[in-house]
C-alpha cells in the first residue's frame, strides 16, 4: 500500500505527491513522465518512472497497455515479444487514478498534514508558528536565524524533560509541507495558510 511506503519512508512524499498532482489530467504515461520531469525537484532521489511503477504496484494507479489504441492483454515488453504486433504499431499505456490513489492525495495534502501536525503536538504550537513566521518573509530565512529562534523557547521533550533541538522542528514542518528550501527556508501556500488560521 503507498500510504505504508509513505509513512516508513518520508522522502517519497513529495516526488509522490508531484506525480499524483499531475495524474488526474494525464492519462499517458509517456505524458506524465515528461510532465513530472519538468517538475520536478533535483533533491528527489527516483524518477518520475520509478515513482509511477510504485504507485501502480502499490494500488493508487492502474496501468493499461494499447495497440494502435486497442487494449492490450500484457505489457510494453510482451509487445516486443508478441509477432502479432506489427512492428509499426503505436504503442501505449494509460493510466488512472484508483480511489486508493485519490485518497492518498487527499490524505497528503500540505493544508491537511500541517494541521495533523499542529494537533499531535501542541505544547510546540507556537514554536511552529513562529518558525513558519520568520520563513514567511521576502528573504526567507536562513538555518542559524530559526536555530536562534527556537532557542527562545523553553523546549522539552515529555515528562523526561529532554532537549529538543531546533532541526526537530524544521525536520517536522518540512516534512508537513508547511516550509521548503530553495537556498533559504521559506513558507508554502499551507504554511502561510497556517499563519492566516
Amino acid at each position: 500500500m503507498t500510504t505504508d511506503l509513505i509513512k516508513h519512508n518520508p522522502l517519497l512524499k513529495k516526488p509522490v505527491m508531484t506525480v499524483l498532482a499531475l495524474a488526474e489530467d494525464v492519462t499517458d504515461r509517456a505524458a506524465l513522465e515528461t510532465a513530472a520531469a519538468a517538475a520536478w525537484d533535483p533533491s528527489f532521489s527516483q524518477t518520475p518512472g520509478a515513482i509511477i511503477d510504485v504507485l501502480v504496484r502499490g494500488g493508487s494507479m492502474t496501468a493499461c497497455s494499447f495497440v494502435n489504441g486497442e487494449p492490450y492483454e500484457g505489457t510494453l515488453e510482451d509487445m516486443q515479444l508478441d509477432e502479432t504486433v506489427p512492428d509499426d504499431a503505436v504503442a501505449e499505456v494509460r493510466l488512472s487514478l484508483t480511489d486508493e490513489g485519490r485518497a492518498l492525495r487527499t490524505a497528503y495534502e500540505p493544508e491537511r498534514t500541517v494541521a495533523e501536525l499542529l494537533e499531535s503536538r501542541p505544547q510546540y504550537d507556537e514554536v511552529f508558528r513562529s518558525v513558519v513566521s520568520s520563513c514567511a518573509t521576502e528573504a526567507g530565512a536562513a538555518l542559524p536565524t530559526l536555530e536562534a529562534l527556537i532557542a527562545t523557547f523553553p523546549v522539552t521533550g515529555g515528562a523526561e524533560k529532554t532537549k529538543v533541538y531546533p532541526q526537530y522542528f524544521i525536520d517536522a514542518l518540512e516534512t508537513a509541507g508547511a516550509i521548503t528550501w530553495d537556498g533559504a527556508w521559506r513558507a508554502t501556500a499551507a504554511g502561510r495558510s497556517l499563519l492566516a488560521s
